[in-house]
């Protein structure tokens, strides 16, 4: 955190005292130009009046001069936005991108090319395998921890924006729209980290196509749980279509859903039933929360097992018992339709966030809908 001195009352109440002294020497003026009374009264006592003037004057000269430095301090911001505004003339290598010539560089620091946090090109040009427009980065800055000087700075996010879908390892991402890498460190190779998918990407190991427009999440070191265990999630894909999607043999709305590295379903959470289901003897309503038995859940039931948690004011209903399963309990199945246990959803893992409201709008998503 940056410590920002704050002026004092007494500093304000100079400065307004200051500039009430500048207007009352002015209107004063004022009134001797315009007025023949007013010149007449202060040519009767004109000592008096030069004394009283050169007063407002000295007071109101803290007001001005603070004026004039708020002026200064302006004209120089300007200036060096103006100066860290550069053009290429001639192409050269900056940050490892062949930055052709007429390239539009914002710099972080003038004079100095390597620290740009903005490229424009007009064409695309290449970079990073892709062909980009635009290319945002957000520097690192390492200090010296004794005389604060600054050492160095390097990149540790890359935002590139291109022109339509480009193969990006494997998955077609629409580079309209933000596509994000990350640097682990300085000199380290960026690597991808997240893009919004193009239409076109299928589904491995399944039927369909992952919706234009869902979110794909690089996780590098995969999911680490608070007692140190592991998930190997290598993707995760955030589906944002309301229309329900064909998934693991349900129809599942804006599922969450976590990949390993062959693209292989590993888990789903944060979904919802797009349509009504029956499984086995259950029978859950459109809208119960869906998820697969995530770790520790896993430790008393298979993997593959599914978590249904029915929402207010849907009920699930169970084959030969009249009582039947609301909202704060989740039911344990495998995808045979076998029931494993019905539970609390705390017990299961199941977690509800409060919505909030502001100005009172409902922020809420508009409804999945079955296909």
């Amino acid at each position: 955190m940056i410590p920002v001195a704050l002026p004092s009352i007494e500093s304000l109440l100079l400065l307004f005292a200051s500039m009430g002294a500048g207007v009352c020497l002015l209107i004063w003026l004022l009134r001797l130009l315009l007025s023949r009374r007013a010149r007449s009264r202060f040519a009767a006592r004109p000592v008096l009046g030069v004394v009283l003037m050169l007063v407002l004057a000295l007071a109101a000269s803290f007001y001005l001069s603070f004026q004039y430095q708020v002026w200064q301090i302006d004209r120089e911001f300007a200036r060096r936005d103006a100066a860290r505004r550069v053009t290429l003339a001639q192409a050269q290598t900056l940050g490892g991108v062949l930055m052709p010539a007429g390239a539009r560089l914002t710099l972080a620091k003038e004079g100095e090319l390597e620290t740009f946090t903005e490229a424009l090109f007009d064409p695309p040009a290449p970079a990073f395998g892709l062909r980009v427009s635009r290319i945002e980065r957000y520097l690192h800055t390492d200090y010296d921890s004794k005389t604060y000087e600054e050492l160095r700075r390097y990149p540790h996010t890359i935002h590139l924006w291109g022109e339509g879908p480009q193969q990006v390892e494997g998955w077609l991402c629409d580079t309209s729209q933000k596509l994000r890498l990350r640097v682990e460190d300085e000199g380290t190779r960026p690597e991808f980290a997240e893009c919004v998918l193009a239409g076109g990407n299928a589904i491995e190991g399944g039927v369909g196509r992952w919706p234009a427009g869902t979110e794909l999440l690089r996780m590098g070191g995969g999911v680490v749980y608070t007692d140190g265990h592991r998930e190997p999630v290598n993707w995760m894909v955030r589906v944002r279509d309301p229309l329900g999607l064909p998934l693991a043999g349900l129809t599942l709305g804006r599922p969450t859903v976590q990949l390993d590295e062959n693209r292989q379903l590993l888990a789903v959470s944060d979904a919802e039933l797009a349509c009504p289901l029956t499984l086995g003897e259950m029978r859950y309503p459109a809208g119960t929360q869906v998820k697969t038995a995530g770790y520790p859940l896993r430790q008393r039931f298979p993997s593959q097992s599914w978590v249904f948690s029915p929402v207010a004011p849907g009920q699930a209903t169970r084959a030969g018992q009249s009582q039947p399963v609301n909202d704060g309990t989740s039911v344990v199945q495998t995808p045979d339709g076998a029931v494993l246990g019905v539970l609390s959803n705390e017990e299961a893992g199941v977690l509800r966030f409060a919505r909030i409201i502001v100005n009172e709008t409902d922020p809420q998503e508009p409804p999945v809908h079955c296909p």
